[in-house]
Formats: C-alpha cells, structure tokens, sequence
C-alpha cells in the first residue's frame, strides 16, 4: 500500500510541476497568443495578424464542424461563419482554466500546449444569450522567433 501511495504522490507532483505558473514568462505569451485569437480575431473580427500566428499547415479539429486545414481556410471560416454570419459569436475563456505546458527538445523550448475551456454567446435582436461551453487544446510552435497556431481540438461542445 505504501508503495502505491508514493508512485500516485510522484505522478501527481509531475502534474503539478509540469504545467507552467500564471506568472511565468511562457505563460503570459500564451495568453497574449490566446487574445489575439479569440478576443481581437474572433471577438472583434480584427483578423489582420491571423497570417503571423497561424501556421499555414495549421489543423483545427471541431467536434461539430469537422477538419479546417490551412491558415487560409480558418480565417475564411472566421471571416464567413463567425465575423460574416447573420448572429455575431463572442468567445470568453472561463477564469482560471487555461493551462500552459511546455515542450522541450535537448532543453530548449520548441513548443507549448495551450489548454482550457471557453464559453460562448450568441448575440439576437441586440442581447447576448448564452451559448455552449467547450473544452480546447492548442499546439503552438515556435517558428523562428514567432509564435505559431499549428494544432487544434476543439471539443465538447454543450450547453
């Protein structure tokens, strides 16, 4: 018994100390990354900078609208469903969801992993109403000194 209690203590202290603080530098470049997303994109419909943080081979998985692939085609799909639709769609990240992990090869960060959960409202006749909540998971990869969208799940989608 004793045994078991320290494996589960040693995998919960590698959990805990493999995410990154809110404090960290890597951290705070997710959420920046994270706000120009969805806050300036998707929110504001701003999708000028999509080109410089979204990879042109990006995949983004959405467990009711299928595969996007290329950075063209997910700010098209932006541009006409989100931004061009006939209801305008915010995105708000649930407090205290968003988890930062990095990934490291001989040391040296190359990448991160962006999780969390987001809700999102629908605005008709001039009032926001609530919609689903959802969980995501983003693979951003460091392109030479820039940051790039490259993967995507976006899933569990409900009310």
């Amino acid at each position: 018994m004793r045994k078991i209690q320290i494996l589960v203590l040693l995998i919960l202290s590698q959990i805990a100390y493999s995410q990154v603080k809110p404090t960290d530098e890597l951290y705070k470049t997710a959420k920046k990354l994270d706000s120009l997303i969805f806050d300036i994109g998707f929110n504001k419909c701003d999708l000028s900078h999509y080109p410089s943080i979204v990879s042109d081979d990006l995949e983004f998985y959405h467990d009711k609208g299928g595969i996007t692939s290329g950075e063209k085609a997910f700010t098209a799909s932006i541009r006409n469903n989100i931004c061009g639709g006939p209801n305008k769609v915010k995105r708000e990240l649930v407090p205290n969801s968003m988890k930062v992990y990095p990934l490291y090869k001989d040391n040296v960060l190359y990448a991160f992993i962006e999780e969390g959960e987001h809700d999102f409202a629908e605005l008709n006749n001039g009032k926001w109403n609530k919609g689903s909540r959802a969980k995501f998971t983003i693979l951003w990869i460091l392109d030479g000194k820039d940051w790039k969208m490259k993967r995507v799940l976006s899933y569990d989608h409900h009310l």
